[in-house]
């Protein structure tokens, strides 16, 4: 079943992307970039953490001469669920792993649930980089 994301983007672009979730992250980058004065904004990125070695999807990457911040975009309308804790987890590991970014921004097309607001809110203090959440 599509989500209401997939359908909005169908009608402003004609076509959906084959894979869930590609339609919302690309909404996600296009509003990255109205909303940000400066710099570059790029959909589906590979990023490789500095200790892991691990290789990083990253949603949407905005670059500017002062810093790189990365997001990472959640359709879960199609479900009605909310974006956990867990998923504002993964964002952190990867935070941590990759000096270079400097913060990270959590795009979901519902809402958040309130552990995951309140990890949110701790993630600078736990992690030393801060993660914004956008709904």
């Amino acid at each position: 079943m599509a989500s209401p994301i997939d359908e909005i983007y169908q009608i402003v672009f004609g076509s959906v992307p084959t894979k869930a979730g590609t339609a919302f992250e690309r909404l996600a980058a296009i509003a990255t970039y109205v909303t940000e004065d400066d710099g570059d904004v790029t959909h589906d990125v590979a990023l490789t953490g500095a200790h892991s070695g691990s290789r990083y999807q990253i949603d949407v990457l905005h670059q500017c001469a002062a810093e790189k911040t990365m997001g990472e975009a959640k359709d879960y309308s199609d479900r009605g669920g909310k974006v956990g804790r867990p998923d504002l987890q993964k964002l952190a590991g990867a935070l941590v792993d990759l000096p270079d970014v400097v913060k990270g921004i959590f795009w979901s097309a519902t809402d958040y649930t309130k552990p995951a607001r309140q990890y949110a809110q701790a993630a600078r203090t736990m992690t030393g980089k801060e993660i914004l959440l956008r709904a």
